[in-house]
């Protein structure tokens, strides 16, 4: 095994226990780490700001040298307060997803910064919006998306309507975007060179560290990027089976049992 520099991790259902919280292992962990001058961040689907802010109520703020927020839009680096972004969705495009999804079934919402901009909600839209800080903003997207660009564009759906939602993202093949199911119940759309993995090559050269030297951890399908492209990529005993296939490594552990901490006790700090 390569020597470890940086370590960056998935938050939901991997550095996060099921009370969406930052165990006292994971936290001694962390800090461990940056004691033995390692960087660390952190990789999410949410918006860099959220995940900044989030940061601070775990108390682990100062630890952090990476955010990748928005799936590999965001590149920020909250020491120097830099912030890299990746490529925007068209609004051409955005309306073109749009009009697909319109009457399917399927919730739309497109996402600049940390909010959404949607027609409509409802319990379940507005719940998950709350679970992720994301706040909402009912707009007539006709005209929103007529003078806006978007960070990415979500379908949210109930988990039964999952496979229908990706079976009519076939209609969009030929657009210049990539389609990832980041939940049970989110279908998002963002550039098609933008991920988790093309964000963690930027991030690796902000650091001037290689790649090889980076150990990654995740565990569902919007994480196989980060998973594939870091030199040690890990997935959680909890993680889908496409990451688990790709990954160099599963935790013994889930995270609701500090998979996190073992696997960093075992493969880095006692080595």
């Amino acid at each position: 095994m390569n020597k470890i520099q940086f370590v960056i991790t998935d938050l939901d259902n991997t550095l996060l226990n099921n009370e969406k919280k930052v165990s006292l292992l994971n936290h001694q962990t962390i800090a461990r780490l940056k004691e033995k001058g390692i960087y660390f961040g952190l990789a999410s689907g949410r918006d860099y700001q959220s995940v900044f802010e989030l940061s601070k109520d775990w108390k682990i703020d100062s630890f952090i040298d990476i955010i990748i927020g928005g799936n590999g839009l965001q590149i920020f680096q909250p020491q120097s307060n830099h912030l890299i972004c990746q490529n925007k969705i068209p609004n051409k495009v955005a309306w073109k997803i749009y009009e697909t999804f319109k009457d399917t079934g399927g919730c739309f919402f497109a996402r600049n910064g940390a909010d959404r901009f949607q027609e409509s909600t409802d319990a379940d839209l507005h719940a998950d919006a709350i679970k992720y800080q994301e706040p909402e903003n009912i707009v007539d997207l006709k005209d929103y998306l007529f003078t806006h660009d978007v960070d990415k564009v979500s379908i949210f759906c109930q988990p039964d309507q999952m496979n229908h939602m990706k079976e009519i993202a076939k209609q969009l093949h030929e657009l210049p975007i990539s389609t990832m199911q980041s939940s049970s119940h989110l279908l998002e759309f963002m550039d098609k060179n933008t991920n988790k993995g093309s964000a963690l090559h930027i991030a690796c050269t902000q650091l001037n560290i290689p790649i090889e030297c980076c150990m990654a951890f995740g565990d569902t399908t919007n994480d196989y990027s980060l998973i594939k492209a870091a030199g040690i990529g890990v997935c959680m005993k909890n993680g889908t089976k496409d990451v688990k296939q790709v990954a160099d490594h599963i935790t013994q552990y889930t995270n609701n049992e500090d998979g996190f901490y073992h696997f960093i006790q075992e493969h880095v700090l006692n080595t």
